[in-house]
């Protein structure tokens, strides 16, 4: 017999998993062939041997499972990158910003008129008493309305240039005690030694032809002693530099001047000063005589100066200079003359 698929053990032959193998290669019932159950075992041992957990492990391992049930799939197909471009805010961002800014920038502009485009008719006379003044804003900031039906109302606006000056001592503008009144302007400077200053009051245009002149009360100082006020008018101002605003004059800084009162007293008690229209030296408008009747005025100006004497370090040079010295004009009450 054989000895193949029997194992020896000091002699001793033994058959391994006979019933086993022999089932599994379609042998006969063990029990039918009882003589040689033994050697059909044996014979069963041997694939036993030589195919035992292989199919097994072959059939049950993992890796058919890894595969399956990979995770690679799953991640792709979950993977964000359609989201994220479908949900860009670009077209949000874009339409948003246009929009905006469009609106915005075409609201940016002013319309430039000329200085008399709008003009308003003078209705009383009395136009600026300074009595509306609350007592807490810079005086370079007071501002009134004219035109109505009572003084301080209207639908133009009037108000104070701060001072100006020879750039040798620094103006200054207040609000004081006035004419019998609780406010005045009051304008002033300390040692001035170039020529003097000057202020005045900016409004809109006015038709003031009703009446005929200007009055005002008046009190301060200056090295001559007097002082000078001066009306401007839209025909006796130059344009701005594009031409689209300001006055009509048509000629140079030289020939375009406002007409003038001078030599007006100035004294430190308060005193009324009344100008009639044809009290005034013509101004010019390019050449052309502009005599003032009360319309077209765009601003009141006044001027207070030092006094003049031979250069006292050369006399004999027939230079003049300015005496340095304290300026002050305080101004009330401004009314036309019915």
């Amino acid at each position: 017999m054989s000895t193949k698929g029997r194992f020896d053990f000091g002699g001793v032959w033994v058959p391994v998993l006979a019933l086993a193998i022999a089932s599994a290669a379609g042998c006969t019932k063990p029990d039918s062939v009882g003589g040689t159950g033994g050697s059909s075992a044996a014979s069963g041992g041997h694939p036993g041997t030589g195919t035992g957990g292989t199919p097994t492990t072959t059939g049950a391992g993992g890796t058919p499972t890894t595969t399956g049930a990979g995770g690679t799939p799953t991640t792709t197909g979950a993977g964000g990158t359609p989201t994220t471009t479908g949900a860009g805010g670009t077209p949000t961002t874009t339409g948003t910003g246009g929009t905006t800014t469009a609106g915005t920038g075409g609201a940016g502009g002013a319309v430039v008129m000329k200085d008399c485009a709008t003009k308003t008719k003078v209705a009383i006379p009395a136009f600026m008493d300074f009595e509306n003044y609350n007592g807490m804003v810079d005086a370079s900031l007071f501002a009134t309305a004219f035109g109505g039906t009572t003084v301080n109302t209207g639908t133009s606006y009037a108000g104070l240039d701060a001072p100006w000056g020879d750039g040798t001592a620094t103006e200054s503008l207040q609000m004081l005690a006035g004419h019998a009144s609780n406010y005045a302007a009051s304008e002033s400077v300390t040692q001035a030694s170039g020529w003097g200053m000057g202020g005045g009051i900016w409004m809109g245009c006015a038709d003031a032809s009703a009446y005929k002149g200007i009055s005002f009360w008046v009190r301060g100082s200056s090295g001559t002693g007097t002082f000078s006020f001066v009306i401007g008018m839209d025909s006796t101002d130059m344009p701005d530099s594009t031409g689209a605003g300001g006055g009509t004059c048509p000629g140079t800084t030289t020939t375009c001047k406002a007409p003038e009162k001078d030599g007006i007293p100035l004294t430190t008690d308060w005193a009324q000063v009344q100008i009639l229209w044809a009290d005034f030296t013509p101004g010019m408008s390019g050449g052309t005589a502009v005599v003032p009747d009360g319309n077209n005025i765009i601003n009141m100006t006044w001027n207070v100066g030092l006094a003049y004497h031979l250069d006292p370090t050369d006399p004999d040079s027939g230079t003049y200079v300015a005496i340095p010295g304290d300026l002050r004009i305080d101004i009330d009450d401004i009314a036309f003359i019915p």
